[in-house]
């Protein structure tokens, strides 16, 4: 059985095209992978079996307000990851 959590597709979209723009004292991919699963956990799922599914979730969540409320989660998770990091900050860690 091949099922899977559109919401991934969508907030990894939606980190790939503002990441650069979010304000994080590190930005490697234990930084990026913490965002990611916080915002998830944030955020209700929505599972799909196929491309059809994935389609119809993307449509549903193309409003303005379901943007809105993937960067409003992504911001949060931002603050989170940057006042509390998964790692010890190294000064070569601030690579994008």
């Amino acid at each position: 059985m091949n099922v899977k959590n559109a919401m991934e597709i969508l907030v990894d979209e939606a980190l790939r095209n503002y990441w650069g723009q979010l304000q994080l004292p590190c930005k490697c991919e234990i930084c990026k992978a913490d965002v990611f699963a916080i915002t998830l956990n944030n955020l209700p799922p929505r599972y799909v079996s196929n491309e059809d599914g994935y389609a119809f979730v993307k449509a549903q969540n193309f409003d303005d307000q379901s943007r809105v409320n993937i960067l409003n989660q992504i911001v949060k998770a931002t603050g989170i990851v940057a006042t509390r990091p998964s790692h010890e900050l190294k000064p070569s860690s601030t690579k994008e």
